[in-house]
């Protein structure tokens, strides 16, 4: 091999160790980024639970649904 042919294998090598690494990067980035908005939709839902239960319990019987006497 010529010295220059070496260089350029160098460079070959590093290039596609420089995209491996951007493609890692992306893919490690997009599940983080699933885990969190499926944490956080999880934690919404659960507020939401909290918050109509909370007004469930305050409602008092429905007159429209008790039977005459």
């Amino acid at each position: 091999m010529r010295p220059c042919d070496r260089g350029f294998i160098l460079i070959d090598a590093l290039v596609a160790v420089f995209l491996l690494t951007a493609i890692c990067f992306l893919c490690f980035s997009a599940s983080e980024m699933i885990l969190k908005y499926e944490e956080g939709y999880r934690r919404y839902q659960e507020l939401s639970d909290l918050h109509y239960e909370e007004i469930f319990r305050s409602l008092e019987g429905c007159e429209a649904c008790r039977e005459p006497d």
